[in-house]
């Protein structure tokens, strides 16, 4: 059986893979750059709903930020690379599923955005 946040926790540990791979394939790099990622909807579909294709763009100047997108700064001469996450949709309400009064294994979430009323 599937546990909850398995799928996430699979997800991040790839995309935390792949950026860790574009970091060092651009250790030369001397300026600050930022990988952003987002996804976009396809032509296919499954039942009826239309599927979504994983995008990873590398970008010399910063993009504006946008909800549904995953942006990661990255200065070598510092050596600090910063996840600025923008969530697509109002955060999960945990609670108000019946039955569930916590988080399986005390997971804390922090949501949040630079995108002024992003959630409203």
């Amino acid at each position: 059986m599937q546990e909850i946040g398995e799928t996430r926790d699979a997800i991040l540990e790839d995309l935390a893979k792949r950026v860790e791979d574009i970091i060092n394939a651009n250790q030369h790099v001397k300026s600050k750059y930022w990988i952003v990622i987002f996804a976009k909807s396809t032509k296919y579909h499954v039942d009826g709903k239309p599927m979504l294709a994983q995008h990873i763009k590398p970008y010399k100047t910063k993009p504006m930020s946008m909800v549904g997108q995953i942006v990661v700064e990255v200065d070598n001469e510092k050596g600090t690379v910063s996840w600025e996450v923008n969530m697509p949709d109002v955060p999960f309400e945990y609670n108000a599923v019946p039955g569930n009064k916590y988080i399986p294994g005390g997971e804390v979430v922090h949501e949040t955005t630079t995108i002024g009323r992003a959630y409203a």
